[in-house]
């Protein structure tokens, strides 16, 4: 019963592509407006943590700006490639290409994985630098380090599980039936 759920209205190549072009349509919007938001955060992050020529801000908090705007460019390259990704969709190509490349799109796990970690991590070590001396003087290092790493891995939990989520409700039935009907043209 749940499969059919899943399945609905993507029987058929004509709805599918129906379905797909919509979401095609709003994630490449969405593509777009975040590789904007996040070209913004690497001039600020650069103006507050790099240009800033305030004597406060220590080395660390340097070091931690340039973790911030690499992190932030990292973002940036990931959305703007997914962006033209999009943009390039061609439904006129033959149906079995249109199929493998709408299941490739809308999968779960997709091969930025290990970048978009890595700026996950470049923005951990960026937290830790900067609130190293607001906390330091209260708790000892480890105490400062776990407290933080829970919050921020808690934080990035929090996240993922939104994502699974809104993936599962939104992209998953359009995954699934790209899938379903690619297995049917091959046999």
């Amino acid at each position: 019963m749940k499969m059919k759920k899943e399945y609905i209205n993507h029987f058929d190549i004509g709805s599918l592509v129906n379905e797909l072009e919509l979401k095609d349509s709003k994630y490449k919007k969405i593509m777009k407006r975040f590789q904007i938001v996040f070209f913004i955060f690497i001039f600020f992050y650069a103006g507050i943590f790099l240009a800033n020529p305030d004597p406060e801000i220590t080395s660390r908090d340097r070091i931690a700006g340039v973790c911030y705007v690499i992190a932030f460019g990292l973002f940036t390259l990931q959305f703007r490639t997914m962006y033209r990704r999009y943009k390039a969709v061609n439904y006129f190509d033959p149906v079995k290409k249109v199929l493998q490349d709408a299941e490739r799109r809308y999968s779960f796990w997709q091969k930025n994985i290990l970048l978009v970690g890595f700026a996950v991590l470049l923005i951990d070590a960026a937290s830790l630098l900067v609130l190293y001396d607001r906390f330091i003087e209260r708790w000892t290092f480890w105490q400062f380090f776990t407290g933080v790493q829970l919050v921020y891995v808690l934080a990035i939990g929090i996240g993922f599980t939104i994502g699974y989520i809104k993936w599962r409700i939104e992209s998953r039935p359009i995954w699934l039936s790209a899938k379903k009907l690619l297995e049917e043209l091959e046999e």
